[in-house]
Parts: structure tokens; C-alpha cells; sequence
């Protein structure tokens, strides 16, 4: 007899509530407030007084405050928006509202009616949004909206006004049945009868009996039966009771009469019903412990359901207010030209990463690969891959004798060579003829056990550096990069063995590696900000190695903005899945979101931690990183990203050594090729090569200086010789919706609805103590200007596009240029407006 309640969302401040929520069972109550019931997902029965109603998707019904209702189960599973209103809000205003009795259910009208219920179901749609957003002023918002839906419903509705005599007659029934309900609640499993009802309430049998019937809707035995049988699934869903045992606790006669009303509810009998829970539990894995409840909201999709309430929102006018909401946001800023400033490591074009090493070897990626290196330029690619059977390193002779084969990691090798980037080599997956077990992950199945044989793995990885130092020199090779696997926290996922089998795994590839020369860099673990946070993995690593004078060159994490708890998962089960399986499963469970400076304080968290465990200080290399851990998260093809990439890059200036964005490319097969030229990959470059906001992230960054003049929240002054850069952003983060988990905003073609609402961000700067000749070049980067999704919109997101359609999308979405030449007497002033997702650079390029 309960409502399974997912979230409420309401304000103390404010006369509503809203509740989104499932009814599994049943349940009879009544308050003082108007409440508006709107079907998002299947059917629910509702009951007022006497009357049963069938509401389906979409139907709504209002209940009028004290207005005995019950909502009841079908066999279909449902979602429900549940609005209350207080009437006391209008009682200003219109103060006869709260005796009005209202006839609003729209199952009952006719299809010219549709309109006036739309209108109330609009309102409630915005109510939702403005309580999600709550933008400044948004109390007063939701005012507006309460008394526009008060004035359609008394315009465009049927009501009646109580008057008082009437009133406290229908709040004494109300007292009166609700004591007879709660004392049945109370004692179910007794054999209570209408009689002894009756006798406790001093009132006559036939009257009871006429009486309850007229208020709920049905008989006193029906009620009964209801709340027992209610109490018998619970215990069969969270219980180990046999069936007899259920039936005798629920207060049933019989067991038979346990079955037969159980049948006659579920359409299959309590043993079936228990079977077909025991079965789905297994067959279908939710990665939480709530999943063995069926025929509960956990088993449907919410974010759909909340798309058909969003579908009465004016998304053009939502989309209008983004930039403008509450004015503007001034900050005043006075710098003196003269100002040496620090130095400036640009630490972010240190690494950018790609998926597998064979992806490497196709000419699309190459050509992505080498338009990155000559307009931007990092020093450093990482990747997986490096040992899997595709790259045919490891095979085994007719005579049994190994022979390596270098032939794709030279052609590899040899192209990072000629366009500048050096190899920073994650030294996975296992080769086959290595594994010891056949735990595989992604498309492309790499296998990710332990080796059956230590040494045969210390060969290869020894085998692979020599050939490196023979083919481009020992000094060249002592630059480069080696990390030891990756995520093997994440245990059947990434690593087919415990945290101790990857310690002792760690030591000995390190020590072969060392043999070499010592020189050669290692680290790990590549573990995740999940765990750091959440565990003592990186602790335990830190003490190993420093117990085991294991030198570590650096340590290597993966930060994402969430993560993916798996402390509910029933590993037995995960590791009887294949790796298709596997990686379909991983959006369902829990994901965690951290807040907006989740990257610095990890990494401070990282920091912290080094200077706890070692006596020396080893480099920290981010070796994944990303506005989202999940592939095909629309949000990647957005401006979003490039004001991440630019808030973050800044802010953790001095607390790592690299930062390397997951990945340069959409040319990635984890979980097959996109379909859609904008499906959410990961890259800064879609499957086409068009370049996405965040390229021109980092294309602005690349063109910083070397000294920092000044520093604040959103912006950065820098300067090289006496050339000066003015980088601007406007970086807005989730909103709370989005953070709890709620997606339905979150489209294929609508992708800005998931943000906190924040204003223009205007900045008035004032340079002094320049003088001369300068040529002024202004870039911005926005949703108008720059951002390829945004222009593939506008063009009417055509996929499969044509070489016309691709090169007018590669020439309508780079950011805005202007240029103009100054003299300078002594100042420079000027001023900015940084919408939304924006980011703008000046650079003052001193002239001779």
C-alpha cells in the first residue's frame, strides 16, 4: 500500500509539489490540497469516492482538496507526475478557490476538448522546468504559472462552490473513513470483520457497509482483500517465505484464497509470480540491488516519460532565454602592460590520445591526425592495443619457437614520427597466445586477463623497447612513455584478476622495462577518479611500490565528470558476460556526478596522496579525460565542451604534468563506428574530420603565451615578447535534473537544455602602459559561431551528408574572426560579451 516515490521536487519557500513517482499496489488517502495527476508512462486506476477511473498515458485528472482518492496498479507497469497545490496560495487573490470543487478529467471529455487540457498540461511542464532550473526570480515564475492554470481551469472548466455547512459535513466523513481505513491498515492479518467495525465506531452494519462502499468505491471485504494481498506480494518480492507462510502472515484464510485473488490481480498464481522475479533478476542485470523488484518505476524508463511531459514546453522560447537570462554579468578588469608575468607551461598540448593501436594504421585517422599536429601540435599520443592480434606482433612458429613481427607498430611509429608526436604507450591488451583466460571487452574483444606466463610478458614488453631503441635510438625511446594497463581496478571489465595479481603484475613489467634502462618512464595504475575517491586503491598501489623500491616515474589516473559505481554488482554475473554485454549493461548502472571542479580536486586529491606515501615527487599524467566517461553522450558534439575543456585546462594549471583529452578522433570502434555524423563520440573531430568545438578549444589555447600577466575565475591575460592574450569563457555546469540521473532533456537534436541558466558574461578589461603599432585579432567561439553541431542543425541534421554538404559545414563552423589595427598611446581598452558556452580571445600582436 504504498507509492514507490523517485523524487519530489518542491521548495519550502513555494505552495507546491511536485512528485514523480510508480504506484505498485494501493493505497487510499487525502489532503488539503488541489492535486493534478498526469499519466507519463502506462496506466494507473484512480479512484474518487465511489467512482473507479481507467487513466492511460497522458490522461489527467485533478483531485479537489479533501477529496478521498486512491490510485491503484494495473497490469502495466506507469509513471506519474503528481502536482500539489496549496488552495491557501489564491486565497489573496481569489479566496473562494479553496471551496471550489472542480470537474477536470480529460479520459472523460471529447476530443474538442484536447486544447484546454493541453493548456494545463503545458503548465505543469513548465512548472517542472522552472522548479529544475530555478533561475533567478524562478519563485515568481511558478507564481504566474499557479495563477494562469487557476484562471483556465475556473474559464474552461465545470466546478461547484461548497459552502460551509456542506464543508465540515464532508471533513467529518472523511475523519470518519479515513479512522475505519487506518484500522484496517493496522490490523490485516487478524480476522477483522465489518462487524466489529461497526461496533467500534458505534454505528449501524447495513449503514457501515452502504457507507464505505459510497466512499472508496468499493465493499469492506474488497478493501480487506486489497490490503492483503498487497502485503503478500511485498513479501514475496523482499521475502523468503513460502507461500503458505505468506498467506497465513497477510491474514488470509487460506492459502487458496491467497491464489485465487492473486490470480485474479497478477493473471498468474504467487509460485509463477516469484519465478518469473527469480528469473528476470538473472537474466536481465541492473547493476542494483533494487532490480529483483518487478512491475516497479526501477523497471521503466523515466527519461522517456519525462520527454512526453517536456513535449509541451516552447523549446524555441527556453532556447531564446539561455543568453539572456537575468541581464548581465560585468566584471571589470586593469591590468599593467609592463607586468613580466610567471611562466607558462601549456601543459594541456603535452598528450591527446586515440582509441586502438590498429586504428592508427587507416588513412582517414592519419589524415585526421596529421590536420590536429600542424594546427594545434601536442607532444604525446596514448592508446590501447599496443599487443593485440591485430597488430601481429606475437605468433608462434610451426617449430614452437615465438617470432615478433614489427611491421603495423613501425608503420604506427614511423607516422608520429613524421608529424612531431611521440608514443605514449599503454601496454595492453593481452595477446592470445598469452592470455589465461577468454574475458574479453569492447567490440574489437581484447582480452583482458593476466598472463598465463609471467616471463612470456616480460619478453614481449622487452622484445617491443629494444626494437624501438634499435629502429629510432635509446635517447629517443628514453623520452617516451610507458603505462602499465588500464583501469584494472575495474575488475572483469579491464582486468581479469585481483588488485593483487596487477601489483605483482606492475612490478615485474616495470623491473623488465628498468632492465633496460633506467632511464625508460613508467607508471600506473590508470586508475579512475571513482576510485580514488571512493576507495584506497591508489594508496595501496603508492605503499607497494614504495615498499618494493619500485621507482615511479609517474602516476597515471582517468578523471571524468562521472563515474560508474559498480558497488552493487554481482560480479558472478558480470563475469558470465560476454564483452557486447558488458559494455550494453554499463549505462544502466548508477552513474555518480561530481561537481563542476571535480579535475582540480581530484588531482589536489592525487597530489595530497603522493606527498603521504613517497619521498619524491613522480610526474602525474592524466591519460583519460573528458567532459563524459560515456560514449555516445550527445553532449560531446556541443560548445559545452569547448568552455569544459578551457575552464578546467586553466584552473589546474600547476597541479599535473599532462592533461590528455579522450580522444582526438571519432574514428573509434569501442562500441562500433558511430552511425549519426554527431552520435556523441568522444572526439574533437567527428567521423568526417569535422572539427568540433572543442578542436578550437584547443586550437585558442595553443596561441597563449608563455608568461601569465593575470589570472582570474573565467578568463586568462598572458603574454610572449610584447604580444598579449586575453582569453575569455562563459562555463556553465548540469543542472540539478540532469545531475540526479534525468536525461529526458538530453536529445539528438535538442543537446542545451541540461544546464544551469546563467547570464552574458561581460568583461571590461583596461591594459596600460602599452604603446605602438599593434594588429588586433579577435576569435569567437560559440554556439553561432564555431560549433559544427549546431550549423548541422540549422542545415536539418541530414546524415549520411554529401561532399557539398560536408564542405559547407567545414566552412560555416570556425569561430568568428576580426582584425583590425591600433595605435596604442599608452592603453588599450575595450570589452567583451561571453555568452553561454562561449569562450572569446584578443590577441595584440605588437607591430614594427
Amino acid at each position: 500500500m504504498s507509492y514507490k516515490y523517485e523524487f519530489i521536487m518542491g521548495d519550502p519557500t513555494l505552495p507546491i509539489k511536485t512528485i514523480i513517482h510508480s504506484v505498485d499496489g494501493f493505497d487510499f488517502h487525502w489532503h488539503d490540497k488541489v492535486e493534478i495527476i498526469l499519466v507519463l508512462e502506462g496506466s494507473v486506476n484512480v479512484s474518487i469516492g465511489k467512482e473507479v477511473y481507467l487513466l492511460q498515458e497522458n490522461d489527467l485528472v485533478l483531485i479537489n482538496s479533501n477529496e478521498l482518492h486512491s490510485t491503484r496498479r494495473t497490469k502495466d507497469e506507469n509513471v506519474l507526475l503528481a502536482l500539489q497545490i496549496d488552495p491557501e496560495f489564491y486565497k489573496g487573490s481569489y479566496p473562494m478557490f479553496k471551496n471550489i470543487v472542480f470537474n477536470c478529467k480529460s479520459y472523460l471529455s471529447e476530443i474538442c476538448d484536447d486544447d484546454k487540457f493541453n493548456t494545463i498540461r503545458c503548465y505543469i511542464a513548465n512548472i517542472v522546468w522552472t522548479l529544475n532550473k530555478k533561475n533567478k526570480g524562478y519563485e515568481l515564475i511558478i507564481g504566474s504559472y499557479l495563477y494562469l492554470l487557476a484562471g483556465h481551469l475556473i474559464n474552461n472548466f465545470q466546478y461547484e462552490i461548497i459552502e460551509s455547512k456542506m464543508e465540515e459535513t464532508n471533513d467529518k466523513d472523511i475523519i470518519r473513513i479515513n479512522n475505519i481505513l487506518n484500522y484496517v491498515n493496522e490490523n490485516f492479518e487478524k480476522n477483522i470483520t465489518l462487524k466489529e467495525v461497526s461496533e467500534k465506531e458505534h454505528l449501524n452494519y447495513h449503514f457501515l457497509s452502504h457507507f464505505i462502499k459510497d466512499k472508496i468505491g468499493m465493499s469492506f471485504q474488497d478493501y480487506l482483500n486489497t490490503v492483503r494481498l498487497n502485503n503478500g506480494v511485498n513479501l514475496l518480492v523482499n521475502s523468503e517465505y513460502t507461500i503458505t507462510n505468506i498467506a497465513s502472515i497477510s491474514g488470509f484464510p487460506s492459502v487458496n484464497s491467497f491464489n485465487r485473488l492473486f490470480k485474479k490481480e497478477y493473471n498468474r498464481s504467487p509460485s509463477e509470480y516469484r519465478q518469473v522475479l527469480v528469473r528476470s533478476n538473472h537474466e536481465t542485470f541492473k547493476g542494483r540491488k533494487e532490480s529483483k523488484k518487478i512491475g516497479t518505476y526501477l523497471d521503466v524508463n523515466r527519461n522517456d516519460a519525462l520527454k512526453k511531459l517536456y513535449k509541451y514546453l516552447s523549446l524555441s522560447t527556453i532556447k531564446d532565454e539561455d543568453t539572456s537570462i537575468g541581464g548581465s554579468d560585468v566584471k571589470i578588469i586593469s591590468i599593467d602592460g609592463n607586468n613580466e608575468g610567471n611562466d607558462l607551461i601549456h601543459y594541456w598540448n603535452k598528450m591527446i590520445t586515440f582509441g586502438r593501436a590498429s586504428e592508427g594504421l587507416r588513412n582517414n585517422f592519419q589524415l585526421q591526425l596529421r590536420e590536429l599536429q600542424s594546427e594545434v601540435g601536442f607532444d604525446y599520443i596514448r592508446f590501447h592495443g599496443i599487443f593485440m592480434d591485430e597488430m601481429m606482433i606475437y605468433n608462434i612458429s610451426n617449430k614452437g619457437k615465438v617470432e615478433y613481427n614489427w611491421s603495423y607498430v613501425d608503420n604506427l611509429f614511423d607516422l608520429f614520427k613524421e608529424v612531431n608526436i611521440k608514443p605514449f604507450i599503454e601496454l595492453s591488451f593481452m595477446p592470445s597466445e598469452l592470455k589465461s583466460t577468454e574475458d574479453t571487452v569492447f567490440f574489437w574483444k581484447g582480452n583482458i586477463s593476466p598472463p598465463k606466463d609471467i616471463n612470456l610478458w616480460t619478453s614481449l614488453v622487452k622484445e617491443l623497447i629494444k626494437h624501438c631503441i634499435n629502429r629510432y635510438g635509446l635517447k629517443e625511446v628514453e623520452t617516451w612513455y610507458f603505462e602499465v594497463w588500464n583501469e584494472p581496478e575495474y575488475e572483469y571489465f579491464f582486468w581479469a584478476g585481483s588488485k593483487e595479481e596487477y601489483f605483482n603484475f606492475y612490478k615485474n613489467t616495470t623491473l623488465a622495462i628498468k632492465s633496460i634502462s633506467g632511464k625508460l618512464k613508467v607508471g600506473g595504475p590508470a586508475i579512475t577518479h571513482g576510485t580514488i575517491l571512493t576507495s584506497s586503491y591508489l594508496q595501496d598501489f603508492l605503499s607497494y611500490c614504495n615498499n618494493n623500491d619500485i621507482l615511479l616515474d609517474f602516476v597515471s589516473l582517468h578523471i571524468y565528470p562521472e563515474y560508474i559505481s559498480l558497488d552493487d554488482m554481482d560480479i558472478s554475473l558480470f563475469n558470465n558476460m560476454d564483452s557486447r554485454a558488458k559494455l550494453e549493461m554499463a549505462p544502466s548502472l548508477k552513474k555518480i556526478y561530481t561537481d563542476k571542479d571535480n579535475t582540480l580536486n581530484t588531482l589536489n586529491i592525487v597530489n595530497n596522496k603522493i606527498l603521504e606515501e613517497l619521498n619524491y615527487k613522480p610526474e602525474i599524467n592524466v591519460t583519460e579525460w573528458n567532459a563524459s566517461s560515456l560514449h555516445g553522450n550527445f553532449i560531446h558534439d556541443t560548445s559545452y565542451v569547448a568552455a569544459f575543456i578551457i575552464k578546467n585546462v586553466l584552473q589546474c594549471i600547476g597541479a599535473t604534468t599532462s592533461l590528455g583529452y579522450w580522444t582526438f578522433t571519432d574514428l573509434m570502434e569501442e562500441n562500433k563506428l558511430g552511425i549519426s555524423s554527431f552520435h556523441g563520440g568522444f572526439g574533437l573531430l567527428n567521423k568526417e574530420g569535422l572539427k568540433k568545438p572543442s578542436y578550437y578549444a584547443y586550437y585558442l589555447l595553443s596561441k597563449l603565451g608563455d608568461k601569465v600577466i593575470d589570472q582570474g575565475e573565467d578568463y586568462i591575460i598572458t603574454k610572449k615578447d610584447e604580444s598579449i592574450q586575453i582569453l575569455a569563457y562563459n562555463y556553465v555546469y548540469f543542472d540539478d535534473l540532469f545531475l540526479h540521473g534525468d536525461e529526458s532533456a538530453l536529445t539528438h537534436k535538442e543537446r542545451y537544455l541540461i544546464y544551469e541558466e546563467k547570464p552574458v558574461k561581460e568583461i571590461k578589461f583596461s591594459i596600460k602602459n602599452i604603446a605602438g603599432y599593434y594588429k588586433i585579432t579577435k576569435y569567437k567561439l560559440n554556439r553561432e559561431s564555431g560549433s559544427v553541431f549546431d550549423k548541422w542543425i540549422e542545415l536539418g541534421a541530414t546524415e549520411n551528408m554529401t561532399k557539398e554538404e560536408l564542405k559547407y559545414l567545414q566552412g560555416k563552423s570556425q569561430p568568428e574572426i576580426e582584425v583590425s589595427e591600433l595605435k596604442l598611446l599608452g592603453e588599450y581598452n575595450n570589452k567583451i560579451n561571453v555568452p553561454v558556452h562561449g569562450v572569446e580571445l584578443i590577441i595584440l600582436e605588437k607591430r614594427v
